[in-house]
């Protein structure tokens, strides 16, 4: 993020200055006197030296960012806007400013005609107008589209635009060269030359408005995301560098047919329905549950009301199982006009459990019914809530909690708390809280108890927990057990991505511990005071001294693809944002690899691949990237090998930051793999992870109602 800061700093610096020496350049010609050139000249000279000090800077950056992120965040900026930057810039340094440096002073006279020649010659004032706009597009470019894998055509279309934007300068300095060529003198009354320059302005800024239109137009009409369609993007494919898939080798002239073939339920013996994918669910259920959602409104502990989306008419209703339980799960839609469903956060159920809607499943729309069964082989703390538009209905209210308690206990507690973070809006505005405590709890606990605090974050953004008054461990991160896990001090404060879990455990001191979300001095949200005897008087917190880091902490997870030195399968992921249309509506978008669904290639794999994947992030937001079906194992944070590697199925990837992760194609189907900021998703940063013999037995569009995010 600093680098990126900075080099809008500096790009923005480099317009402002070639902008400032490009407009006195313009004003050479109509210099009077030759000492009253040399000083504009003078001027000139020292903004133009001034930019390119800016210009050095931004480019030493660059390379200061290549050698601490890697190429991959620098790759767009080095084939797009560098080249921009330096042509212009280049052109000045070797032949307008020697030029005009060479420029000799005679006092008073009027200037001679071969100086008014070499100032009015239009390559000076294009070549200043270039800079300016290539250091502008630059700028702009950092902070609103960032160049990601750029291709030829995206290269050619920056230039192109500083080419027709500079049509209209390059007829008036023409003609203003014309005349100087033929002796004749150029007005030099102000409000000539102000004419002059505001028709040239009016026309640019015409030229500039149709360029504008064209590309919303076009822009308009190629994002609009079809009626109906398959999830999968077959026509774009990366198979990760690996040997060929089912896929690609499906391929050709019919290839479209065969696709349709297969999705309507004729595929071959090598080929499987996504549908079919319900793993082995002939023994009866342990464990049946029903869930209703339904509209309803509800109030939270300080009288705040929501007009909340539920199940079962409650706030983040809990399902308790034991590890190993066959669990049946109906869903039945009341009145939820546009459809529910549930996908199982973190859960690696098979994947006709997965609750998406056109990948997986139909949306259960209202008055319809969808039953979910799958055996609980994972122990740990998730959670569920619909896919069905879920950047709307999880922000409402659909979500709860699923804790899987372990078939061998390992370790017990005397209490368990479930804490589960969401940011509602309500008739009071947005408010934070536990649940449908937004303020502050007590609860009543023996010294020497052991405590365990299942923290689950729904809200989009990262949050930051602070836990004083006792030391902690961090038992499990996403789920999955963290071996050894050694004391943490209560200055330690620990930020949860969205969609994310720990579970967090201490013993109970003889004196109060305080558990609250957010900065310390920050009133306004949820807490938990836990305390023995006389309720305490309202907590003071103090500002943490460190952050934990699960990269180093407890010990290492070993698995297959810790020791995987060649992967079967490597996949890259940038993260960048730019502004642009999706589905016919202007937004700042969040892209993978350049581009939104459903352009984003699909990432095609054979069960049993070991697949690496790296996530790079130069955009200007956290994205907390979650993966269907499957953990993946951290192995790498900002090219460094982590010093205890471990298991995650939503990992936060902060602007700046790279990670590579690993993990096993164990678990066929077809997988959504999104930015679990679902206002991300909602406008296109999904792709999908595809089993090569796996195929859709669903339609995604306003035709079926299936509208995923």
């Amino acid at each position: 993020m600093f680098v990126t800061i900075t080099s809008i700093l500096l790009t923005g610096g480099m317009t402002l200055f070639w902008g400032v020496a490009g407009m006195t350049a313009a004003c050479l010609p109509y210099a009077r006197t030759n000492r009253s050139l040399k000083h504009k000249r003078t001027f000139v000279l020292w903004a133009a030296g001034s930019a390119m000090l800016l210009s050095a800077v931004w480019y030493a950056a660059i390379a200061l960012q290549f050698v601490n992120g890697g190429w991959p965040f620098i790759e767009g900026t080095v084939k797009m806007l560098v080249p921009l930057t330096l042509i212009p810039q280049s052109y000045l340094a070797v032949r307008v400013l020697p030029n005009l440096k060479s420029l000799r002073d005679s006092g008073g006279n009027p200037p001679g005609q071969k100086a008014l020649r070499t100032v009015a010659h239009p390559s000076v004032m294009l070549s200043f107008l270039a800079a300016v706009l290539a250091s502008g597009i630059s700028a702009f470019s950092t902070f609103f589209a960032q160049p990601v894998l750029p291709s030829l055509f995206q290269i050619a279309s920056r230039f192109l635009l500083v080419v027709l934007l500079l049509l209209v300068p390059a007829l008036f300095a023409y003609r203003s060269y014309l005349k100087v060529n033929r002796g004749e003198k150029l007005e030099r009354g102000i409000f000539v030359r102000l004419l002059k320059f505001a028709s040239a302005g009016v026309l640019t800024f015409v030229v500039a408005i149709a360029i504008l239109v064209s590309n919303v137009l076009v822009g308009v009409n190629a994002s609009k995301l079809p009626e109906a369609s398959d999830m999968m993007n077959h026509d774009r494919i990366d198979e990760g560098g690996g040997a060929a898939t089912l896929m690609s080798m499906s391929g050709g002239p019919d290839h479209q047919q065969q696709h349709a073939h297969h999705a309507s339920g004729s595929a071959g013996s090598d080929q499987i329905e996504a549908a079919a994918l319900t793993g082995d669910i002939s023994a009866p259920a342990d464990k049946t549950f029903e869930l209703v959602a339904q509209r309803k409104k509800m109030t939270l502990a300080s009288g705040a009301v929501i007009d909340a989306w539920t199940y079962n008419g409650e706030i983040a209703p809990e399902l308790r199982l034991l590890q190993g339980d066959m669990v049946e799960v109906k869903l039945i839609n009341q009145d939820v006009d546009s459809g529910v469903t549930i996908h199982w956060h973190g859960y690696n159920v098979p994947n006709a459990m997965d609750g998406v809607p056109g990948m997986t499943q139909n949306v259960v729309k209202p008055g319809q019914s969808f039953t979910y069964k799958f055996r609980a082989e994972q122990e740990g703390t998730y959670w569920f809530h619909s896919h069905q538009q879920a950047s709307e209905q999880v922000a409402k209210g659909l979500f709860g909690t699923l804790i899987v308690e372990p078939k061998e206990e390992t370790e017990t507690f005397d209490e368990q708390f479930t804490v589960i973070n969401h940011r509602w809006m309500t008739d009071r505005g947005h408010i934070n809280a536990f649940g449908n405590e937004d303020g502050l709890q007590w609860k009543q606990v023996q010294p020497g108890e052991t405590v365990k605090l299942r923290m689950i974050n729904t809200h989009n953004l990262s949050q930051k927990y602070l836990l004083q008054g006792a030391d902690f461990r961090v038992t499990s991160i996403d789920g999955m057990k963290i071996q050894d896990p050694q004391p943490l001090s209560d200055q330690t404060a620990l930020r949860l991505g969205s969609g994310g879990r720990y579970d967090v455990a201490f013993t109970m001191p003889n004196h109060p511990v305080f558990l609250k979300l957010g900065n310390a001095k920050d009133d306004s949200n949820p807490g938990i005071v836990f305390y023995s005897g006389v309720k305490p008087e309202k907590p003071v917190f103090r500002k943490e001294t460190t952050l934990f880091d699960p990269s180093n902490y407890g010990q290492p997870v070993v698995n297959e693809v810790t020791s995987t030195v060649k992967f079967d399968r490597e996949f890259q992921m940038i993260l960048g944002n730019t502004i642009g249309f999706y589905n016919g509506t202007f937004h700042f978008l969040w892209t993978i690899n350049g581009e939104v669904y459903p352009r984003i290639p699909t990432l095609v794999v054979k069960e049993g691949d070991k697949v690496k994947t790296t996530f790079v992030n130069k955009s200007l937001g956290e994205h907390p990237m979650h993966l269907h079906g499957h953990h993946m194992t951290v192995l790498k944070k900002n090219g460094e090998k982590v010093k205890t590697p471990w298991l995650t199925d939503t990992l936060n990837v902060m602007p700046g930051e790279s990670y590579e992760v690993a993990f096993v194609a164990d678990n066929p189907g077809m997988w959504m793999d999104h930015c679990h900021n679902l206002d991300h998703a909602a406008t296109g940063m999904i792709l999908h992870l595809m089993y090569d013999n796996v195929r859709s037995s669903y339609e995604v569009g306003t035709r079926s109602g299936n509208l995923p995010d």
